[in-house]
Formats: C-alpha cells, sequence, structure tokens
C-alpha cells in the first residue's frame, strides 16, 4: 500500500540542510536520561496519568478505562521504540479534546535527547498527509518515516521534538482530517505529554508542512488559551492547508481531486450532522468509505476520473459543510504567536496564492505577526528544501527572541 508521505520525496541529505545552518542549539545538558517509560508528574496543566507499558502491543493504542477523568496534555502510556548515543525514541499516548470538547486519546512520537534539561527547547511538529486509516499513523512505523527523519537530525542539536499522529490516526475513531481545531490540540497537548518524559519545561515551537502547515497555524491560534503553558513562542507553516473553503473547487478541477474524499471523511468524523449523501453519489461514498479505509489509495483510484460521476452538486462547499470549512480554516482569530509561513510558487496541490489570501485575512484581524516567504520554482516537496535555512533561522530566532520582520498585509 502506497503512502503518500514527504519521506518518500526526501532523503536525509537534504534534510540536513535544515540544520546545517545557524548555531542556536538546547542549553548545555546536565543530566542523563533513563532507560525508562515511566513518566515524571507533569509541572503544568496535565495531572498523573496511568502506569506507562513498557513495550507496544496491540493494546497500547486503546482508549484507557479513565479517559474521561484525564486533563488534555496528560501522559497515558509510553513505550521506548529506540535508543542511541544522541536521543530516545518513545511512542506515547495523551489525553487530548474533540471538536466537540470530548475526551479523546491521541498517540504520536516524542525523541528526547540523551541528556536533557530543563530548558531544552521543543518543537512539536505535524506531518504531511499519510491517510485516514489507523495504518496510516506514522508512530505505526516507529517513526520510519517523515518525523522520523526530521527528529534523527534535529534531536542530536538539543532539541525535544514531539510528532502527533493526530486524532483518530492510529486510535479509536475515524481521522478529522484537516480539521484544524481538532489537529492543533493534538500539536499541543503532546507538549505537555512530552514534558512528562523530560521534566523539561522550556519554550516551544510549532511546525508543520502540508497538511500539518494549516494545523500548525490553527494551533498558533489556539495556544495562548488552549494551552497558555506549552509556551509557544512560535509556528511554522508550510505549503500549509489554508482556505479551506477555496480548496474544494480547487481539488474538483485538477488531478488531485481524490483528497475531497478524504476531506470528506474527516470532517464527517469530526461533525456527524453532515450528510453526505446530500451531495455524493453513490460511487462518491464508496471513495468516502475507500479513503477511511486505508492510506492514500483513494487519491490513485480518482485520478483520471470524471468527478461528476461522484457528486451531484458543483463542489462540496454547500451548508453545513462550507460553514466547518471556514471555523478550522486559520487566520480568523488574533494571536500573539508569531508565524512563519513558506510557500513554494510552483505548488502544484495548494496553489501559493492562498497563503497570501490567509496572510491579508488574518492581518485583518489586527492581532497577528506575520512572516510570509514564497520561493520562485518550488512545488509542494521542493520548497522545504528551498526554505530550509530560513526555517532554521527563524527556530533559532524565536528561542532566542529576536526581532521579527512581519510581511507587509498586501
Amino acid at each position: 500500500m502506497r503512502r503518500f508521505s514527504l519521506a518518500t520525496c526526501l532523503s536525509t541529505a537534504a534534510l540536513c540542510v535544515l540544520v546545517s545552518c545557524g548555531s542556536s542549539t538546547a542549553d548545555a545538558p546536565s543530566t542523563t536520561a533513563g532507560a525508562t517509560t515511566s513518566s515524571a508528574p507533569a509541572t503544568t496543566a496535565p495531572t498523573a496519568a496511568v502506569t506507562p507499558t513498557t513495550a507496544l502491543s496491540g493494546d497500547f493504542y486503546a482508549s484507557p478505562s479513565n479517559l474521561s477523568s484525564l486533563q488534555p496534555g496528560d501522559l497515558i502510556r509510553s513505550s521506548i521504540v529506540s535508543t542511541t548515543n544522541d536521543f530516545t525514541a518513545f511512542t506515547v499516548l495523551y489525553a487530548s479534546r474533540s471538536v466537540s470538547d470530548a475526551p479523546v486519546a491521541v498517540s504520536g512520537m516524542v525523541w528526547v535527547p540523551s541528556t536533557p534539561t530543563a530548558g531544552n527547547p521543543l518543537i512539536s511538529y505535524a506531518h504531511g498527509t499519510t491517510g485516514i486509516a489507523d495504518e496510516c499513523a506514522p508512530s505505526k512505523s516507529n517513526g520510519a518515516g517523515e518525523t522520523g527523519v526530521i527528529a534523527n537530525i534535529l534531536v542530536p542539536k538539543g532539541y525535544i521534538f514531539a510528532a502527533t499522529d493526530y486524532e483518530g490516526l492510529g486510535t479509536a475513531g475515524v481521522h478529522p482530517y484537516v480539521v484544524g481545531i481538532s489537529e492543533a490540540r493534538s500539536m499541543l497537548d503532546i507538549i505537555r505529554a512530552a514534558r512528562q518524559l523530560t521534566e523539561s519545561s522550556g519554550k516551544s515551537v510549532v511546525w508543520g508542512h502540508s497538511q500539518g502547515g494549516g494545523a500548525a497555524l490553527m494551533a498558533a491560534e489556539a495556544a495562548p488559551n488552549y494551552a497558555p503553558d506549552a509556551q509557544v513562542v512560535g509556528a511554522i507553516g508550510g505549503a500549509p492547508v489554508v482556505e479551506l473553503d477555496k480548496l474544494g473547487s480547487v481539488f474538483t478541477v485538477t488531478d488531485s481531486f481524490g483528497f475531497m474524499f478524504m476531506v470528506a471523511a474527516g470532517f464527517r468524523a469530526a461533525y456527524p450532522t453532515i450528510d453526505l449523501s446530500q451531495v455524493m453519489t453513490q460511487k462518491g461514498l464508496d471513495m468516502v468509505a475507500l479513503a477511511e479505509s486505508t492510506c492514500t489509495d483513494v487519491i490513485t483510484k480518482a485520478r483520471g476520473t470524471d468527478v461528476k460521476t461522484y457528486l451531484t452538486v458543483d463542489s462540496l462547499n454547500t451548508e453545513p459543510l462550507l460553514s466547518h470549512l471556514k471555523e478550522n480554516t486559520p487566520g480568523n482569530s488574533a494571536t500573539n504567536v508569531p508565524v512563519f509561513v513558506y510557500h513554494g510558487e510552483a505548488d502544484e496541490l495548494i496553489p501559493a496564492a492562498t497563503s497570501l489570501q490567509y496572510l491579508q485575512r488574518a492581518c485583518a484581524t489586527g492581532g497577528y505577526n506575520i512572516e510570509r516567504k514564497t520561493y520562485p520554482g518550488a512545488s509542494h516537496v521542493d520548497v522545504l528544501f528551498s526554505a530550509s535555512e530560513d526555517i532554521q533561522q527563524w527556530i533559532t530566532n524565536r528561542f532566542s527572541g529576536a526581532a521579527l520582520t512581519p510581511t507587509p498585509c498586501t
């Protein structure tokens, strides 16, 4: 089964560029990490969680019986995946909240430097599209994909690296694909969970690419109220999924409209009142079912077919879905978290014009500080190479408190 991930396109050598510039890293280490899966009590919002496990099993991803009594970010259980001279990698299960504020268990991975300190900076990373079925969760492959490649480069530099799978990806329920409110909470709560593994209380930056880019921008808006204890000092959105209410039209006229079925499945999972039978034919509903049960098979199957055979309307931009798409589009709420957006001008999946629209709308709130940079000739994946030095410098500047250079709101 083919996985649609940045990891299929990136090499370790190319990613090394990401951390080759800039000299600022974490504070000098002073303590040695213990080879244990037990978590230390949180020093912020989370309370004591249930006893972690020592090995992955079929039950690792199962929600605990006391889930309703846990606070967002409580570490439910953890398991050591690998240990090197540079770091220890954990698979984690932690508590979060759904769009409806229901308690949910979310999985992910955390990489901890071999000698962590209380001040280690933390990066919470949100991955690009891997699919909706549980098997598509990055932690199911022990970090062998996109997130693991990046972590193996960043963590030896002194960063704690936390990477959520997202709600429903690996755990109970259907993954609310590109539902930004859910994804933002998953990103922020894994920061809290990671700190229970390390006793770290340092600052954090949220970063994501593609699907994860939109998630990071939503996390920037949510952080001040939902997770002020996460101390988010910056957010990076790469080739971000924004302007959701407009992307529906884009996907129906391009070779990538298979994503449309994933969006439909994700929003129906988050908002059960959405009735897809009102906008889709039986063939369309079958494609949604395929999206829910596989990784990215639906994208391949839809390619080259006629979108009109799947829809009974011109696009999915109809109520109540349209309102929920807008609700989960970043840039509608002011935030004091600085933002950096990078986008390739030749992006074939998410047009660069959409992040400009995001910038203009966010500026109109009067409470945003955004730097946006586009890269001529860069595609959806290539832009990660093109922007690598800027990403590293921006992360360094946020942790050091350097001055910002906001982009004009035009």
